[in-house]
């Protein structure tokens, strides 16, 4: 790519980002009026500015959702129903908009929600543990930690020996990545229920994000011993075993993942990272292909791709990998910093400094997504030590260092 289609790229990024900054000002701005009309009891008038303001950002949930009232106001009920639909289905964690789907379903006469039927069933039993636990469970989707919690805690109080309610705060705990607090959960549901395979699971997945390698590889061999054939447990006893350097162990644990299902895209990208941990390029490339014909959005396998053909001095097919990398992910921070060093390689300097730029920013306003495995990290610092990039590194006052280590965890989702 030249350096004038790159500056035109640059100029039109630019344009772009303030376009939509005006559309979501002017949102705004029909959103007042709207909220003024509807307090003054002005519906319909009410109704046509949130109409505008949804046209103009249709992803704000908010909005649909005070339609939505102003609809079910009018007892439009079916109107009330889409516009809370649509405000839930942009945040799923937006618990006031569930809420109401369920009222506006409950007038409508349809079948109630998950979140209605669960609540129900408690109000009508409080000490129905399973219950208390799906209803648990479902504020987890819903992001509404606060509210799980609640729940969890109210089983304990008249069910302490429940192994599952252990569990699944372990699920909660890790969820949030407080690992001190999921590891005692899990352990506890395993000294009630010693066959917990699920808990052994999860248990071990934990062991692996604080680098306790041996103890996550018995927890996962007896995880394995409870549930043969599991794929996930296959490809994470590979994980382990590749961490702990036992190179033959991690690749015949990731085979037997892809014999049962060939199509595993973490089995392909496990066994990528572990032909190019030992400089095995080719099989790499050949994996990290597979992973990307299964899922084409799997962000890791198109980074790792690009950081390959950047040690191959595969210029353009890195920077076209970044790209992948970063359309799938915009905060994969890494991804900007290795696009920036091959430009540097290039000779490129002005695109070079827009994408250090960019990653410069991530870093300082979010954590970006990380690389996975140390390899990658390697790969990445061979980069940096570039004289002519360190330098630009250096005038671009950038102080921190990409990041070089990445768990991938693995906690499963499926509930008892």
């Amino acid at each position: 790519m030249n350096l004038k289609f790159l500056k035109r790229s640059n100029f039109l990024f630019i344009i772009i980002i303030v376009a939509v900054a005006t559309s979501c000002d002017n949102a705004q701005n029909h959103v007042g009026i709207a909220d003024k009309y509807a307090i003054e009891g002005k519906l319909d008038k009410a109704i046509a500015e949130y109409k505008i303001a949804v046209g103009l950002d249709a992803k704000a949930a908010e909005t649909h959702c005070k339609l939505g009232d102003i609809y079910f106001k009018k007892e439009m009920l079916e109107e009330a129903a889409k516009e809370y639909r649509k405000a839930v289905d942009l945040r799923p964690d937006y618990l006031d908009a569930h809420m109401k789907l369920s009222e506006v379903y409950t007038k409508i006469g349809v079948p109630d929600d998950k979140l209605t039927i669960y609540t129900d069933a408690v109000e009508s039993n409080p000490k129905d543990s399973n219950a208390r636990i799906r209803l648990g469970i479902y504020y987890q989707q819903l992001r509404r930690m606060d509210l799980a919690f609640e729940q969890y805690n109210k089983v304990l109080e008249y069910d302490p020996y429940n192994p599952s309610v252990h569990y699944n705060l372990g699920v909660a705990y890790q969820d949030l990545n407080l690992l001190e607090k999921a590891i005692p959960a899990y352990e506890r549901s395993i000294e009630l229920k010693p066959a917990y395979e699920k808990a052994h699971y999860n248990l071990g997945i934990a062991y692996i994000a604080l680098n306790e390698y041996d103890k996550a590889l018995k927890e996962l061999k007896i995880a394995d011993e409870l549930n043969l054939g599991n794929v996930d447990t296959y490809c994470n006893l590979g994980l382990v075993y590749y961490l702990k350097g036992m190179l033959d162990e991690a690749i015949n644990s990731i085979r037997k993942a892809l014999e049962i299902d060939p199509e595993k895209a973490d089995a392909h990208y496990y066994l990528g990272v572990i032909y190019a941990s030992n400089n095995k390029y080719s099989e790499a490339i050949e994996e990290y292909k597979k992973v990307i014909a299964v899922d084409s959005n799997y962000a890791d396998a198109h980074f790792d791709l690009g950081t390959i053909y950047y040690t191959q001095e595969l210029f353009n097919e890195a920077i076209e990998e970044y790209d992948k990398t970063i359309q799938i992910d915009r905060g994969y921070a890494d991804a900007y910093y290795n696009k920036s060093a091959t430009f540097e390689k290039l000779g490129d300097t002005a695109a070079a400094h827009d994408e250090f730029e960019k990653y410069r920013m991530i870093r300082k306003t979010a954590g970006g997504s990380p690389s996975l495995l140390e390899f990658d990290a390697k790969l990445t610092g061979a980069a940096e030590k570039d004289d002519a990039f360190q330098k630009h590194k250096i005038e671009s006052e950038a102080l921190k260092k990409a990041e070089a280590f990445r768990q991938k965890e693995k906690v499963s989702r499926a509930q008892d």
